[in-house]
């Protein structure tokens, strides 16, 4: 008999229906015993997370340079390591310098010209130089209260923060503008992930970030998106973001490396769980619960979240479909179509026993070991219809 009139011919038989959808039918009890649960598509935001690594950097709206505004001689430092913490106001060195001296004195003379013909323009004119040269208005009232010229003048951080840099020695020789120190105030540090092109569109400014440092195991914490970056890294095909974390008791120090969990509400629509989709390698089946039969159903999908994937075809909202141990559903039905393709190619359109391959029906025994072997399955149908 050829493989058309096989075909015609069983067709014709009273046990073998040729159909394209076959459920599998369970019970509650078959369901527990095979550990089998299930779960209701929702319209939901997909829950994403974006996770990149980073590396601590100061907050740059928090660093300071100090620089020498007049040339001299640095014959005192007060700040000598780097690293040390300063207080806005403390003392860094002290300079002599002859432009100083100078201005010490048109000063004090000024102050005699005030007593006796009035020059009070001249006074100001004074403390407004020293003023501009880093001289600070305490010292500049000392100088005055005392009358007496300094042969050097204590040069003051105008910043509160730590150290990161020293450009100078006690006895150097230094001139109008060289930079001596770099401060940084690091009760707030930044971290600047770097995230991957696929995943820019789900940040924003003002999301919740936790960051974990490989430095302080077993510790979070806790930041916040403050810039995005405008444009990509040509080698990586990254963009930076910057979260502000605060770190008041100077934990967390620069150059730390650490990992960022950006939490994001992604695509809305129909999800599912991620185990409720079975990817068959051609295509994607979901196991439909319509009326105690669970029904293989091809679906679509879109993007994939931490728990749920999003369906673009296939499911509506309300559709009960298997959660987990869906490979057992694949199985059987694959065994079930595989058995009919068998029986059609030998030619064979009997009733097996109530096997009625070729069917819609395929009910799973109640066994205490939750088994699906075809062999003790008295109604047990195929699905000729599906493809691998």
């Amino acid at each position: 008999m050829s493989g058309m009139d096989t075909q015609a011919g069983m067709e014709g038989m009273a046990g073998m229906q040729m159909n394209t959808g076959g459920p599998i039918r369970i019970t509650t009890r078959q369901a527990s015993l095979a550990g089998v649960t299930f779960a209701v598509a929702s319209e939901a935001p997909l829950d994403q997370t974006v996770r990149a690594v980073a590396m601590v950097v100061p907050n740059e709206r928090a660093l300071g340079i100090v620089n020498v505004r007049v040339s001299g001689w640095v014959e005192k430092l007060y700040v000598n390591e780097t690293g040390m913490h300063v207080d806005a106001g403390a003392p860094l060195f002290e300079l002599y310098a002859p432009d100083l001296v100078t201005a010490q004195e048109e000063l004090l003379l000024a102050k005699r010209l005030v007593s006796t013909a009035g020059g009070d323009s001249l006074v100001m004119a004074a403390r407004r130089r020293l003023a501009l040269w880093n001289i600070s208005e305490q010292t500049i009232a000392e100088i005055e209260e005392t009358g007496a010229v300094r042969r050097r003048l204590t040069i003051r951080s105008p910043y509160r923060g730590h150290v990161l840099e020293k450009n100078v020695i006690e006895g150097q020789m230094v001139r109008a503008g060289d930079r001596l120190f770099l401060i940084a105030d690091l009760s707030t540090v930044w971290i600047e992930p770097s995230i991957f092109e696929q995943d820019i569109a789900l940040v924003r400014e003002g999301q919740r970030a936790a960051i974990t440092l490989d430095a302080l195991p077993g510790r979070d914490f806790a930041g916040r998106v403050t810039f995005i970056y405008p444009t990509l890294d040509m080698t990586t095909r990254t963009l930076r973001v910057r979260i502000e974390i605060p770190n008041p008791r100077g934990i967390i120090k620069p150059m730390m490396y650490g990992t960022v969990r950006i939490r994001t509400a992604g695509l809305r629509g129909v999800t599912v769980p991620l185990t409720a989709v079975l990817p068959t390698g051609e295509r994607d089946v979901a196991f439909v619960l319509h009326g105690g039969a669970v029904v293989p159903t091809d679906v679509t999908v879109g993007a994939r979240g931490d728990t749920t994937i999003l369906v673009i075809e296939g499911l509506a909202v309300g559709d009960t479909v298997v959660a987990s141990a869906t490979f057992l559903f694949d199985s059987e039905s694959s065994l079930a179509a595989a058995m009919a393709g068998i029986m059609l190619d030998m030619g064979m359109g009997l009733d097996m026993g109530g096997m009625n391959m070729g069917g819609t029906q395929m009910d799973m025994p109640d066994s205490a070991d939750g088994g699906m072997s075809s062999d003790s399955m008295p109604g047990m149908t195929a699905d000729t219809g599906r493809g691998r």
